[in-house]
């Protein structure tokens, strides 16, 4: 069941939290993508429920982006206030820690390179109409491609 992008950050604010980290507001934003990507994938369900759109540096959840833009480019020190207070199942846990696992140790601009290359969701979406919603199918396409070829 999906919940909200604020929920899903949190839960990487944990996980960070838990190896005395500290993750950014892109940081957060491309995390949050990442595991929806994954969890439409692998899950074929999104695992929140918010909009991701094509912004220049990359998808971002304008939702999400709203509480964190207090931080700018500053680590992000708080849990965010959610609007449903549901909190991810274990099955979504365990994909947003697969998430953090593999992609916790990047920067900002590095994950923001990583979802600015050719033939991405963001790429694609940016070509047709920038600042755009990003499609959830095309996101899922893209991230059961990379699935199959890993």
């Amino acid at each position: 069941m999906a919940v909200s992008s604020h929920a899903v950050a949190n839960e990487f604010i944990r996980l960070a939290q838990e190896q005395n980290k500290r993750l950014t507001n892109m940081q957060l934003q491309k995390l949050v993508f990442l595991a929806q990507g994954y969890s439409l994938a692998i899950l074929d369900e999104p695992i929140h429920y918010h909009n991701t759109h094509a912004w220049q540096w990359g998808p971002v959840i304008p939702k999400l982006y709203k509480p964190l833009q207090k931080y700018g480019s500053s680590l992000v020190t708080d849990y965010l206030d959610t609007e449903d207070k549901i909190e991810p199942d274990s099955e979504e846990a365990d994909l947003i820690k697969g998430v953090f696992d593999n992609y916790g140790h990047y920067t900002g601009g590095q994950l923001s390179a990583l979802t600015h290359r050719p033939n991405t969701p963001w790429s694609e979406t940016w070509a047709r109409q920038q600042f755009a919603v990003i499609d959830n199918e095309l996101i899922a396409n893209y991230y059961k491609g990379l699935i199959e070829t890993a």
